[in-house]
């Protein structure tokens, strides 16, 4: 996983780092492809921001989540983009199942073609 961070008006703490990267690499974990997340903190008023995109193929999940604490904002937004990864997971499933259905019902069963032929 590729992974940029960007602070914005405050300074940048290593434990922020790691914490954010721990939190990521455990919404990646169940993937199969290469992804990439950037990750902008701003503090506004002394309300933090976070700003998370993750991009994985043809996927881009954004999450923006606004705290009185920076490890929660993060801990929020990377929240939001797990139940997204999830309702996309749902959703291709269920279509590829609903179009499985459809090809097995348009078949006609081995038994019914040996009684046409016989006819």
């Amino acid at each position: 996983m590729h992974l940029a961070i960007t602070f914005r008006n405050f300074e940048a703490s290593e434990s922020l780092k790691d914490h954010t990267r721990e939190r990521l690499e455990r919404l990646v974990r169940n993937l199969d492809r290469a992804c990439m997340a950037h990750v902008v903190m701003f503090l506004e008023r002394h309300i933090h921001h976070a700003d998370v995109t993750f991009t994985t193929g043809p996927l881009v999940l954004r999450a923006k989540v606004a705290t009185p604490d920076m490890y929660a904002s993060v801990d929020l937004a990377v929240d939001c983009l797990e139940e997204q990864l999830r309702r996309d997971k749902d959703r291709s499933k269920h279509h590829h199942r609903r179009g499985w259905v459809h090809h097995q019902q348009d078949e006609i069963p081995p038994e019914e073609q040996a009684l046409d032929g016989a006819a």
